[in-house]
């Protein structure tokens, strides 16, 4: 397992993106992209007002590692090879359990196969180089061009939490998905 305390996000490659290691400097950029409303159909989060919300929220993830020292942060924007940014992935890693990891694909570059690529090369990383050896992502039941990607990239629905979350004042389930990395 990697060594908490030294870890270092690197650049990831792949021949369609590059993955970013996030940075505050990337608040400015990503805002307009992520103010979309229709982005969060399925988060239950809301748009940022402002750039410097996203700049704030930024800085503390370049830590890469929660405040009691519990699990990395690992953050990446998502960027085209060949032009500008197309979504974000994430992921959470606790020690000695699974990463939950989370994605966004930003509005012009969905349905492009672009989040199982940037998804893909985030759990290679994982694997490879974090000594991660098993993946979750919490799926809103609803949501199907994420499932089609999970179950694409080989996950396995584990498991449904019914009224796992609310989202916009409303109850919503999820799909719990794991795939073995190791």
């Amino acid at each position: 397992m990697i060594d908490f305390d030294h870890y270092r996000a690197p650049r990831l490659e792949t021949g369609r993106l590059t993955l970013e290691p996030l940075t505050a400097w990337h608040g400015e950029s990503l805002f307009p992209l992520l103010k979309e409303p229709l982005l969060y159909t399925y988060i239950p989060k809301e748009p940022p007002l402002a750039a410097g919300e996203l700049i704030r929220r930024y800085e503390k993830l370049e830590t890469r590692q929660a405040p009691d020292g519990s699990a990395l942060w690992l953050n990446w924007a998502v960027r085209l090879t060949l032009g500008g940014y197309a979504g974000l992935v994430e992921a959470t890693v606790p020690r000695n359990e699974p990463a939950v990891i989370a994605y966004w694909v930003f509005l012009p570059s969905q349905g492009q196969g672009i989040g199982r690529v940037a998804v893909a090369a985030l759990l290679e990383h994982l694997r490879k180089d974090v000594g991660v050896a098993e993946a979750v992502a919490y799926v809103d039941t609803r949501n199907m061009p994420s499932i089609r990607l999970v179950e694409a990239l080989g996950f396995s629905r584990v498991q449904t939490h019914v009224m796992r979350e609310k989202l916009r004042g409303r109850w919503v389930d999820d799909h719990e998905y794991r795939k073995q990395l190791g």
